[in-house]
């Protein structure tokens, strides 16, 4: 009899653990489903506050609109126990796949910023590969849309990003070492672009005019597969200034208002984006974005479709 009892309250444990297990399962399977339509439905209403001569057609694409954070970002107790304060840093130790050599972004918190300043301290590390780059981006729109104020190991550079093509508009012929901080920072005031290395002024650069591009968000950025620490980043703008020096978060940890969820935080998560004309007429824009993630070794995937009127 106890053999019995024993046996069957067995088999009710593997019952309750098996059906926990397929409801777990079960659950997650629909978040990442959740997920996946949120992020279709941000972009598909962010594509409307772009304007409409800039939704260029494209096939399988880049996104444009969002700006989301790209890369396995945590903060790091920094093993050389030197950074300009404290002991934690904000790292990125693993690139991404490139976007226009683009293959790591921190968003700043905060909204969309005209003018204001920033300051980031960078260090790349030596497990950098040759053709690294790292810096700060301002007036974020989207991955095809943007400034960067970037150092490389033979330069400086600020460089305009515009409908997918990058032009350098100014540049500085220097040598930058691995494993040294630099500060970079970034002054903007209207078509106008102050940059400072380590407190001293290299250039003011007057922007001709891409009114398109005089609003965005703020950023860390890596290019060139660079490994990159950030600390004591800065942003002041109306008068207000927010620092962010990591020393207070665990490691491993990302500050929560640094958090901004995106494609890539699903499993092998992945998104592209289609805009052609509506059955061949160029004032109606028919956008469709494709995300695709692996769940349980099985490729899923969800679609969302809209149509722009010029």
């Amino acid at each position: 009899m106890e053999a019995l009892i024993a046996i069957g309250l067995a088999a009710i444990m593997l019952a309750v653990f098996t059906s926990v297990l397929t409801t777990t399962v079960f659950l997650k399977r629909a978040q990442y489903s959740v997920q996946a339509s949120n992020f279709i439905q941000e972009e598909l209403d962010s594509l409307r506050a772009i304007p409409y001569n800039e939704l260029l057609v494209r096939t399988n694409g880049n996104l444009l609109g969002l700006s989301l954070t790209r890369g396995p970002w945590q903060v790091k107790t920094d093993a050389a126990a030197s950074p300009p304060s404290g002991s934690k840093v904000f790292a990125m130790e693993t690139a991404q796949a490139g976007i226009l050599t683009e293959t790591g972004l921190a968003a700043l918190p905060g909204n969309y910023m005209k003018d204001g300043n920033i300051i980031a301290k960078v260090r790349v590390l030596s497990s950098s590969p040759s053709g690294w780059g790292a810096g700060i981006a301002f007036r974020y729109i989207d991955a095809e849309n943007h400034y960067r104020y970037r150092i490389t190991s033979g330069g400086v550079a600020l460089d305009q990003v515009r409908q997918g093509v990058t032009t350098t508009l100014w540049s500085q012929s220097v040598s930058h070492s691995t494993n040294t901080w630099y500060t970079l920072e970034a002054d903007l005031t209207g078509n106008q672009i102050v940059l400072k290395k380590n407190g001293s002024t290299l250039v003011t650069y007057t922007d001709s005019g891409q009114v398109y591009l005089y609003r965005g968000i703020n950023a860390l950025m890596a290019t060139g597969s660079a490994r990159v620490y950030f600390d004591d980043v800065s942003k002041v703008e109306n008068a207000v200034t927010d620092v962010w020096n990591f020393d207070a978060e665990a490691d491993g940890a990302v500050p929560v208002d640094w958090q901004r969820y995106g494609v890539t935080d699903l499993p092998n998560g992945a998104a592209t984006l289609t805009i052609a004309n509506y059955l061949g007429d160029a004032s109606i824009k028919q956008a469709t974005m494709n995300v695709s993630w692996i769940d349980a070794g099985i490729t899923r995937s969800a679609s969302g479709t809209t149509l722009i009127t010029k």
